[in-house]
């Protein structure tokens, strides 16, 4: 257990959360993360998903074709439902919930469920939101209440409105960009006027799927690695500009924050998704899903389907897979219902 590691005086008020080998502390107002990582934390042991990456509802008001969600699935969540579900993996020691979907913004209620987590829970609460819902009142509304309102960014939106609407209501706000074949040359210019616009935190997001045109090609990564460099240089002191782990190797020239394996990827381990139908799944693009009732359900896989979780996905892109799946046809293991 981690009562008895020293922990400086300054950091004692901080959510604890064990990790293999370590001890993360956690703020949930601020966002601030710190680790103890040494010989009194090695006997340590994770007891839970740090991160739950939730589809409250499979419904959304726009039909991007690259969209990832199973357009079959059932929405299950009502906002009662999804907050005694919550409640109970908090308990358990989950410290943080992504709402997606869908459009999280559609669900009825989702303000006040935002705020019933923030005032009777110690988890911290995000979303990812397509903006076409977005309103100065609702973002007032859930001020300090939200660790991040994370804006998905789509050609044919309003973005730059949503973007000034944020910023002008000084919300926590991060920007997904999907880099595509199509957008891949224009990242330099979208990010910059992302950052004039007030966007402090820019996350460009590789594709996931069966569509060969949306993935980059070998030219369009090299001209990609290129840009991203020189954009870190351009922002730094005046914005973030993120990649996500699928990235894997593919960018090699862009500086890493760790020296570690780069395919390494935490999907089943440090955070898991909860599907819009009551399935728990590695991350939004895996293949397998498992059915459950309750967290006790989800901690049972969790646990025991942690090799299976460790594959890589069958949707082309995955970091996982030696050439992300792009040059390889793979049997699919068949997901098992929790009885």
């Amino acid at each position: 257990m981690h009562h008895d590691i020293p922990i400086p005086s300054w950091l004692r008020h901080l959510r604890r959360c064990e990790l293999d080998g370590a001890l993360l502390l956690f703020d949930r107002e601020t966002g601030l993360n710190a680790l103890i990582d040494g010989e009194e934390t090695a006997h340590l042991r994770r007891q839970a998903p740090r991160v739950l990456q939730f589809a409250l509802t499979n419904h959304c008001n726009l039909a991007c074709t690259f969209c990832s969600r199973d357009l079959d699935a059932r929405s299950a969540w009502t906002a009662d439902s999804a907050f005694r579900f919550l409640s109970d993996m908090a308990v358990l020691g989950t410290l943080e919930v992504a709402f997606g979907g869908g459009e999280p913004l559609v669900l009825k209620g989702f303000a006040d469920l935002v705020a019933r987590l923030h005032d009777e829970t110690p988890l911290a609460v995000s979303f990812t939101t397509n903006g076409t819902r977005l309103d100065s009142a609702l973002v007032r509304g859930i001020a300090g209440k939200v660790g991040q309102i994370r804006l998905s960014i789509y050609d044919d939106s309003d973005w730059r409105a949503q973007v000034r609407l944020l910023a002008e209501n000084d919300a926590r706000f991060g920007i997904n960009y999907l880099v595509t074949r199509a957008r891949a040359p224009h990242v330099v210019d979208r990010v910059l006027e992302l950052v004039e616009l007030g966007a402090r935190d820019v996350l460009l997001l590789s594709y996931n799927g069966h569509d060969a045109s949306l993935h980059l090609d070998p030219l369009s990564l090299a001209a990609l690695d290129a840009d991203v460099r020189t954009l870190m240089r351009a922002l730094a002191g005046r914005a973030e500009l993120k990649l996500d782990v699928c990235w894997g190797d593919r960018l090699p020239s862009v500086p890493r924050a760790l020296d570690r394996d780069l395919r390494a990827c935490a999907a089943g381990v440090d955070h898991l998704v909860i599907t819009s139908d009551r399935q728990v799944a590695a991350c939004s693009f895996h293949h397998l899903a498992w059915r459950f009732e309750t967290a006790d359900d989800v901690m049972r896989i969790w646990r025991e389907r942690r090799d299976a979780m460790s594959i890589a996905t069958a949707a082309p892109g995955c970091a996982r897979d030696p050439d992300y799946g792009l040059e390889t046809r793979r049997s699919l293991p068949v997901a098992m219902e929790v009885r």
